[in-house]
């Protein structure tokens, strides 16, 4: 009996001793959740004693927080057509593509730099009848004048190399416009030089003016060209103008003086 009496005694021993330690272990777990935090606990007794865990996020002042971890960097970009390794047919179109538009684009710019830099042969304004065919040394009011140039190319073909590129330029005249320095222009397509001996009161079949007024007249010749470049498939056309000034032409007039006959 006093045996028994003893082992029961022990088992009550530890049963409280066993009730105090789980009280003390929920408590402060069951008190770990703040507001909107949500935890479990999950206890056991086995043989071996007691096992608490708790899982879940903790919040307030006895709690750990789990931060996020954060966004991956972007990859760097790179170019398509730069690597060795395209083999999709959507890249090698599209960096084929990109690659022939660079080649346009330089081809062009080699191209109408090569026609822009063409020099032009110069056209100087000549006209007729001529000041110094006359006895006073001028071009009446009312005469015909006939204008050209001392030049009558109205075509050049030329082949240049450009920026390694070789760029063919075909120039044609267009038209020439004469300033005739008395606020009036005349524009030709064609001139025709006037024969020495000649009607003095005919005009030019193509280019001509008539002064109607006295003075000291500047002519200037503005020759217009239009260059066409051709390069690699590439082609087209720039104005290039030249401009060249003539000898100052004087204007007169003529008047009729009646001188009576002397006396017999």
């Amino acid at each position: 009996m006093p045996i028994l009496k003893h082992n029961v005694i022990r088992r009550l021993l530890v049963t409280v001793v066993t009730l105090l330690l789980t009280a003390t272990l929920i408590t402060p777990s069951a008190r770990a959740d703040g507001p909107g935090g949500q935890g479990s606990i999950l206890d056991s007794f086995g043989q071996s004693g007691l096992s608490v865990s708790v899982s879940g996020s903790t919040h307030g002042s006895g709690g750990t927080g789990v931060k996020p971890k954060p966004p991956a960097p972007p990859p760097p970009k790179t170019d398509p057509c730069a690597g060795p390794n395209i083999t999709s047919l959507p890249a090698l179109y599209i960096c084929q593509h990109s690659q022939d538009m660079i080649r346009a684009v330089n081809a062009a710019q080699a191209g109408a730099q090569a026609a822009a830099s063409l020099t032009m042969p110069p056209n100087h304004p000549l006209y007729g009848p001529l000041p110094s065919q006359n006895q006073w040394g001028i071009i009446p009011v009312g005469y015909p004048l006939w204008l050209w140039t001392d030049n009558n190319q109205t075509t050049l073909t030329q082949q240049v190399t450009n920026q390694g590129l070789t760029v063919t330029l075909a120039a044609t005249r267009t038209n020439i416009d004469f300033n005739m320095g008395d606020g009036t222009h005349t524009t030709c397509t064609k001139t025709t030089v006037r024969p020495f001996h000649n009607d003095p009161f005919q005009t030019s079949p193509t280019c001509g003016h008539t002064y109607m007024t006295t003075g000291t007249y500047t002519i200037t010749a503005t020759t217009t060209w239009a260059v066409t470049w051709a390069v690699q498939n590439q082609t087209g056309t720039i104005t290039i103008t030249d401009t060249q000034t003539a000898t100052p032409l004087p204007i007169g007039e003529l008047h009729t003086v009646i001188i009576p006959n002397p006396p017999q």
